[in-house]
């Protein structure tokens, strides 16, 4: 046999053991698919620099890269405008490959509610909860009111005798009408815009409630503000004495969770890792030291029951909006 037709077999030979099992492994022929990631994954945020999305964000890429947890860096890449919106059709858009993935909250949950927007939870890969963080409904110091039990008491006997410094569905209004539902009272409501305005409000006695971030809290509670009710799943020590909802019987959680999202159909092996790398980052003890500094609740949720959970609490979201006739 010559030379010539020897190789003729052999290439031969190679074709139809490919045909008879086109599943072989090509790896040994460098033609294996290259392990993710395969360039810089770019991390969405729909905010400006500086808040705690952001934030938190640029926590676990530096995280991430000086413990070596991915073979290429995270980006941040922030794009403000339209609730995130922007910055999530971005992500929507791209390859499902996991170099381009979003770091959101339950924004999305709410912007859906209302109507400000069509995207939905299920248009995304879960990838998981990184912690969070939850409110806290407050009054002045003050006011003779010492206890959740308290308010809930007058306003029963005196039904809108109290005033709620809200902007029109924002979290501060919707969870006061989700507590409110719960416990059987109403208030009245004053319009108002960030925490520094409902912090004026509150000390000036234009308004008698509001409602703050665990951190805007802790750095108001000197001048004279008191917390009722914490609304997490759990205490948390930074806030060891101030009870949960559900611990005083009123199924009225607001969570917050920091979700990481990939676009729909994700790669299962990229998901995967991402999701294991953003649990080791969460679990190390420079971001539950971050977490607990910030009043935040630091703990990691698995992509499927993160979504599921993300799912009732929009549901129960619709109903508050229909029933407030807010919605578009």
């Amino acid at each position: 046999m010559t030379f010539f037709k020897s190789k003729l077999l052999i290439a031969a030979g190679a074709l139809m053991g490919l045909a008879i099992n086109p599943g072989a492994d090509l790896s040994k022929s460098g033609q294996a698919r290259a392990e993710f990631p395969t360039k810089p994954i770019k991390v969405y945020v729909g905010f400006k620099p500086g808040g705690r999305t952001d934030t938190v964000a640029r926590l676990v890429a530096k995280y991430v890269q000086e413990n070596n947890l991915l073979s290429q860096p995270m980006i941040i890449v922030n794009k403000p405008g339209a609730a995130a919106a922007n910055a999530a059709r971005d992500v929507l858009g791209a390859k499902p490959d996991g170099h381009s993935i979003l770091h959101w909250h339950h924004q999305l949950l709410i912007t859906n509610a209302m109507g400000v927007n069509k995207i939905h939870p299920q248009d995304f890969t879960s990838l998981g909860f990184l912690g969070g963080g939850s409110p806290v409904w407050t009054v002045r110091a003050d006011s003779g009111l010492n206890s959740l039990a308290d308010l809930v008491n007058k306003l029963k006997a005196e039904p809108e005798s109290l005033l709620e410094a809200i902007g029109i569905g924002t979290i501060p209004h919707l969870m006061g009408v989700q507590l409110a539902a719960a416990a059987g009272f109403k208030t009245r409501y004053i319009g108002s815009g960030g925490g520094a305005d409902r912090l004026a409000k509150l000390l000036g006695k234009n308004a008698d409630i509001a409602l703050f971030s665990a951190s805007e809290y802790l750095r108001f509670k000197p001048q004279g503000v008191k917390a009722l009710v914490f609304f997490g799943p759990n205490r948390i020590a930074s806030l060891p004495d101030v009870p949960t909802t559900t611990e005083l019987g009123y199924d009225a959680v607001w969570a917050n969770p920091n979700w990481w999202l990939g676009p729909k159909n994700m790669d299962k092996e990229a998901a995967a890792k991402l999701s294991s790398v953003l649990k080791q980052a969460i679990s190390s003890k420079e971001m539950i030291d971050y977490f607990n500094s910030k009043a935040l609740d630091p703990y990691w949720t698995d992509g499927e029951p993160a979504m599921e959970q993300s799912l009732k609490v929009l549901d129960k979201l619709k109903v508050i909006v229909k029933e407030q006739n807010l919605g578009k």
